[in-house]
């Protein structure tokens, strides 16, 4: 897979997401393979979680629900990617912008926002590079 896909995923990990929805969607653009609403529903998640950090609940609703849809025909994992443990995370926190919508106090902690993980044995090499960067550092 190309690297701006990994890219895309590490700007998600960081919770980049605008930065992430940028990288990826510049790729999806060129990207022809059959699987390309793979990386639009990637896309609408980031984007999702970016209108929820700014607490435009409205706006994430409808990016989480478009993203999910897409993302389900990528079960249980797509590209090394653990679509199935992210979309159960996606689904969740879908649950918590219905409610607040609905005005209810929901506990959440938005440190808790899923990250896009891979399948042990796929994470790509600059992945692990960064990793074990960070790693040296601490």
């Amino acid at each position: 897979m190309d690297e701006r896909f990994h890219q895309g995923i590490r700007e998600f990990n960081e919770r980049r997401f605008f930065e992430a929805h940028d990288v990826l969607e510049d790729f999806w653009h060129e990207y022809r393979e059959t699987d390309r609403t793979f990386l639009q529903g990637l896309i609408q998640v980031a984007v999702g979680f970016y209108h929820f950090e700014n607490g435009n609940y409205k706006g994430s609703r409808s990016q989480f629900s478009k993203g999910i849809a897409k993302l389900q025909d990528y079960l249980p994992d797509h590209h090394g990617i653990e679509t199935e443990r992210f979309l159960a995370n996606v689904r969740h926190w879908l649950s918590v912008i219905e409610r607040l919508e609905q005005g209810e106090t929901v506990p959440f902690n938005s440190d808790a926002i899923p990250s896009i993980e891979y399948l042990p044995n796929t994470i790509p090499e600059s992945i692990n590079e960064d990793r074990s960067l960070r790693n040296s550092h601490t």
